[in-house]
C-alpha cells in the first residue's frame, strides 16, 4: 500500500528516487510476505497462493532496481505486475471452487471482482499515459487494502481448522 501511495504522489520526482524506492520498498515487502507465508501452514492453498505472490512481488522489485532504465520501462513492468495478480486472483477463486471443502461465496466472488477491476484498471492505466503511474499507484493501493482484508479471514480460518482437529 505504501508503494502505490508514494507511486501516487511521485509525479516531479526524478526517475532514480522513484526507481530506488519502489524497487527497494517491494523487495522488503517481500521478503515479508515469504516469511509470513512460510510462517503457516504449508497445505493450504492460500498459503501457497501467497507464496506465488511473494515471488512475483521479489522478482518485480529486483526488475525496477536492476532492470528499468526509464519511465517507461517501469510503467511496462508494472502492467506485468498488475495483470499477472488479476489472472492469479481469477485462477485463484477457479482453484478454491474445485477444492471439496466448504468456501465462502461472497469472498470469493469478492477476489473475483477485484481480479477483473485490477485487470480493467491496468488495462485503463496503460490507456492514459499522463495519469498511469497514478493509476498503477491506486492499484497497488487496491491490492494491499484487499490483502489486508483477507487476512483476518485467512486467520479465522485457520484457528477454527485448528480448533475443530483438538475438540474431542
Amino acid at each position: 500500500m505504501l508503494s502505490g501511495l508514494f507511486l501516487f504522489y511521485s509525479e516531479g520526482l526524478d526517475f532514480q528516487t522513484v526507481k530506488l524506492i519502489l524497487g527497494i520498498s517491494l523487495v522488503v515487502g517481500a521478503l515479508f510476505a515469504f516469511l509470513s507465508s512460510l510462517a503457516q501452514p504449508r497445505k493450504h492453498v492460500q498459503f501457497a497462493y501467497h507464496e506465488m505472490h511473494a515471488l512475483a512481488m521479489l522478482a518485480y522489485g529486483v526488475a525496477v532496481l536492476f532492470f528499468s532504465q526509464t519511465f517507461e520501462t517501469l510503467v511496462s513492468f508494472t502492467s506485468f505486475l498488475m495483470i499477472f495478480y488479476a489472472f492469479s486472483e481469477i485462477i485463484f477463486c477457479i482453484w478454491l471452487f474445485n477444492l471439496l471443502e466448504n468456501v465462502h461465496y461472497k469472498i470469493i466472488f469478492l477476489r473475483l471482482f477485484v481480479g477483473l477491476g485490477i485487470g480493467v484498471g491496468t488495462v485503463i492505466a496503460l490507456h492514459f499515459d499522463a495519469f498511469t503511474l497514478k493509476l498503477q499507484g491506486i492499484l497497488f493501493v487496491l491490492v494491499g487494502i484487499h490483502v489486508l482484508l483477507y487476512v483476518p479471514v485467512m486467520k479465522g480460518t485457520i484457528t477454527s481448522r485448528f480448533s475443530n482437529q483438538l475438540a474431542p
